[in-house]
């Protein structure tokens, strides 16, 4: 390659990156052609941080979350004694294993709703939202536990039990004996021995 076809080549790089790097701040941009003049302060992007409950709503929706969760805490009791009594030992233990995360969700839960009340006596209204936030997340983890509890499979759904084999028959069909061979013909009587000795 020629040095003069390198150096063409060069510049020809080096002039595109110049031409695509953006504009300093303040400086204004053309509108392309046909579209809007929108500038770059026109369109809002920020998150709200502020909560839209206020402090009244945000108690009454928490005392409502640990409520359900408590209830979905009975449920999965109750699913358990069920278990127990069947003495489905699989089931059972997929029901503890939720029964546990259950209890930890309402413990959480009640710890929240005590910080959601300081905090609002305190007026610290990021507090409470992210004590609020909390009994949220809690009241969704326990919905899925709930649901899984459902969902839990022994044997007694599994095993459906011992084979039945019915068998109807067709009356359009007469009846035979299937069991016992007809000929045609008499059969043969046994050879006679080849010899004596056998």
């Amino acid at each position: 390659m020629s040095r003069a076809f390198k150096l063409l080549v060069g510049v020809v790089l080096v002039g595109h990156q110049a031409f695509a790097q953006t504009p300093p701040p303040g400086a204004q941009r053309a509108p392309a052609a046909g579209g809007p003049t929108a500038g770059p302060t026109d369109v809002d992007i920020s998150v709200p941080r502020k909560s839209k409950l206020n402090a009244e709503d945000m108690m009454t929706q928490s005392r409502d979350y640990r409520a359900r969760v408590q209830e979905i805490l009975l449920r999965i009791q109750s699913l358990q004694e069920q278990a127990r009594k069947q003495k489905d030992i699989i089931r059972l233990n997929c029901l503890a294993d939720k029964l546990v995360q259950a209890k930890v969700n309402l413990n959480i839960a009640d710890q929240a709703m005590g910080s959601v009340q300081e905090a609002i006596g305190r007026k610290d209204e990021p507090g409470s939202v992210h004590e609020f936030t909390r009994i949220t997340i809690v009241h969704q983890k326990a919905q899925v536990l709930g649901a899984e509890a459902e969902a839990c499979v022994g044997e007694d759904l599994s095993f459906v039990g011992a084979t039945k084999v019915e068998v109807t028959i067709d009356p359009n069909i007469t009846p035979t004996d299937t069991t016992t061979p007809k000929f045609d013909h008499q059969p043969l009587d046994r050879p006679q021995q080849a010899s004596p000795h056998i």
